[in-house]
């Protein structure tokens, strides 16, 4: 049988359409920007103590962030030592010769968090060129995650049972509420930029008031003083 669709029929489906093409490319966008990974770094040679053999790499990261720190070296036999410093510069992990290590902590202060790696074994050798080698060889992968990348959502669905369209929208809903906090961030700044912008005009209208009062002053001063002197050598 044929079916001839009515207007107000055909332009609920083409709106159910869109809706559902804006809803694919939204997940598609999602799940693009959860396959980001991480970065990989070699160890250099700087100096001749361990110190100066560190290779550090740095997250800017906000405050009262939920972060997870993980590194692994490329080559299962490599080991090697690592020490993680906040935005202060205060070491909050540490772990010495292992090939890879995962750490959790939630943020404090505003500003780049650093992981430093180093081999105190390798840095110990007394041949440069041999050191320099050595350490080259040791690749580590670090991959930082903070706010909602932190959260691990397929471990919370399986624990609470949740299908893979619930935990989308748990996983936007984290999504939001951190654009959100952003937001709240800016408009605190904006207010404080505003602030400072009326003091500061303020100011400006105060100091034009007294210079043009001290111009005025000094004309009307030397108006009456020029005028007395005519008076006196009869000028006037």
């Amino acid at each position: 049988a044929m079916r001839i669709d009515s207007p107000p029929m055909r332009a609920h489906a083409t709106a159910r359409t869109r809706a559902s093409a804006a809803a694919c490319v939204l997940l598609c966008l999602l799940a693009c920007s959860r396959a980001v990974g991480g970065v990989e770094i070699d160890l250099v040679h700087r100096g001749d103590g361990a110190i100066d053999d560190m290779k550090c790499i740095s997250e800017e990261i906000h405050a009262n962030a939920v972060v997870l720190f993980t590194y692994d070296t490329v080559r299962a036999e490599d080991k090697v030592s690592v020490k993680l410093f906040d935005a202060n510069g205060k070491v909050i992990y540490e772990k010495a010769d292992a090939g890879k290590g995962a750490y959790g902590f939630t943020s404090v202060t505003d500003g780049d968090h650093r992981a430093c790696f180093y081999n105190a074994e390798l840095s110990s050798m007394k041949n440069s060129a041999e050191k320099e080698t050595a350490l080259a060889k040791h690749r580590i992968k670090v991959d930082w995650k903070h706010g909602v990348a932190a959260s691990e959502w397929k471990k919370l669905a399986k624990a609470t049972d949740l299908d893979a369209f619930t935990r989308t929208l748990r996983s936007l809903e984290s999504d939001l509420q951190e654009v959100h906090e952003g937001m709240l961030a800016l408009r605190a700044l904006e207010a404080d930029m505003r602030d400072m912008n009326e003091a500061t005009n303020t100011r400006v209208a105060v100091m034009s008031v007294l210079s043009l009062t001290v111009c005025v002053g000094m004309c009307v001063w030397q108006i009456i003083y020029l005028r007395s002197f005519f008076e006196r050598k009869k000028l006037l």
